[in-house]
């Protein structure tokens, strides 16, 4: 699938987003997003196995037990696990799935087509107001012509 500027903006019409691979590591990615969706006025849905909560925001256990509200879901985490993620979405009824570069593999497109699966981009580079080197990254790539349209 090519993911185009429509796919991303439907991932982010949602204020309500769940992140699978938070965690409380200050150096982790997972960590980082959490705290960016945060600042950004996202209403925020760590999932974790172990932890009940997260920066003091409530953990959930697993992507079943995710509230009806969600529709939208990150997955930051190691890319043997994330197709077993993207099940769990879609029969939670999850629409919009976002997959952290690297933490994806050669099934994970074949495993629900008709979702809206984002992958192969670095999610920071397109959640607005860009800043930092993730905003000199997506000029990078703007320059080349590689953005999505």
């Amino acid at each position: 699938m090519t993911v185009t500027k429509q796919n991303i903006d439907a991932f982010f019409s949602s204020k309500n987003i769940a992140v699978v691979g938070a965690s409380a590591k200050s150096k982790k990615f997972g960590n980082g997003v959490i705290k960016e969706l945060v600042k950004k006025n996202y209403k925020v849905f760590p999932v974790h196995h172990t932890a009940d909560s997260f920066e003091g925001i409530k953990c959930y256990k697993s992507v079943a037990e995710l509230p009806a509200e969600v529709f939208s879901l990150y997955i930051v985490t190691n890319k043997n696990k994330t197709n077993d993620i993207i099940s769990e979405a879609k029969q939670k009824g999850i629409t919009h799935i976002w997959v952290q570069q690297m933490s994806e593999n050669d099934e994970t497109l074949k495993i629900a087509p008709e979702l809206n699966i984002i992958t192969k981009l670095c999610f920071m580079m397109y959640m607005e107001p860009v800043k930092g080197m993730h905003s000199f990254h997506r000029g990078i790539k703007n320059l080349f012509g590689q953005l999505p349209k």
